[in-house]
């Protein structure tokens, strides 16, 4: 079903929301594509059949399989350009990239190459800078919003602003508890750029729109200041990383239950570190072999 916005933009509604632009009366800019074909076919649909329009682009907002995991599944439909921001565009074309990131960055496990975590390969054919620009017709801005991915972007056009997953609905905070993080120093920053973007609408990554992005913000910041608060009452025993993601997630009742449970929080517990000793909170050191963390 598509949710339109304004007259040249909307977006279809599903567990990745899809953005669709009107380049003009016939072609269309996809936002994201999905995790997979079937979310595609369901986006085609609405493009041919309510929009009687063609796909002309994709532009991905980062390199998560469950927001390009349809790239090549649309582009060999419909022979679309795909556009995404730098590092993000590598991990597009060689997402072995985010399960290896995940796994330490070494060869990763069997499990965790599974297709939420594991997309099929698409071509990149451009690089999306930041900042206002005409894009393919349609006047746009590509907002930085680093720190859930390395260079995570947003997009702002015609008053509505697709953040992806700069902040995550109340759903997701309270059944996986700790929202994945490649960088808390830049998702601090980032949200409070989000807050500063003028727009009438904000379509998440995840979840219903709203017409401000303020009570997701909140519900953000308390999900990190009690990840913060568990990490530092860990801490007050020197720990190893591994030992801070135990605690940590029995603390906070993280379902991390199995390997791709595990290890798609364990980098954050790790960003969360690196932002703590970074902000002269924690200090890591290496003590007889052993690589501890603890409060400074």
């Amino acid at each position: 079903m598509y949710a339109p916005l304004s007259d040249r933009v909307g977006y279809v509604p599903g567990g990745t929301n899809i953005g669709i632009i009107r380049n003009d009366p016939t072609h269309v800019t996809l936002i994201d594509t999905g995790l997979n074909d079937t979310t595609a076919r369901k986006v085609l649909r609405v493009v041919r059949d309510e929009l009687h329009s063609e796909v002309v682009a994709i532009l991905n907002t980062h390199g998560h399989a469950d927001h390009f995991g349809a790239n090549a599944f649309v582009r060999k439909r419909t022979g679309c350009e795909v556009w995404a921001p730098d590092i993000e565009a590598t991990v597009i074309r060689h997402p072995i990239l985010q399960p290896a990131f995940l796994y330490g960055g070494a060869d990763p496990l069997d499990t965790l190459r599974s297709r939420f975590l594991l997309a099929e390969a698409s071509p990149v054919d451009g690089i999306a800078e930041i900042g206002p620009q005409d894009f393919f017709g349609a006047a746009i801005e590509v907002v930085a919003l680093p720190g859930h991915s390395p260079n995570h972007t947003g997009v702002l056009v015609d008053g509505v602003f697709f953040c992806a997953d700069v902040v995550f609905p109340e759903a997701a905070i309270e059944k996986y508890r700790i929202p994945y993080l490649y960088g808390l120093t830049d998702h601090l920053a980032s949200l409070d750029a989000a807050l500063a973007i003028p727009a009438g609408f904000v379509v998440p990554g995840h979840g219903p729109h709203s017409e401000s992005i303020d009570a997701l913000v909140g519900l953000n910041h308390q999900a990190i200041d009690r990840t913060l608060a568990a990490i530092a009452n860990t801490l007050q025993t020197p720990s190893a990383s591994d030992r801070v993601c135990t605690e940590v997630f029995r603390a906070l009742d993280v379902p991390a239950l199995n390997a791709q449970g595990f290890f798609l929080l364990k980098p954050t517990i790790n960003a969360y570190l690196a932002h703590l000793e970074r902000t002269g909170v924690a200090v890591f050191e290496v003590v007889e072999q052993e690589p501890l963390w603890s409060l400074a």
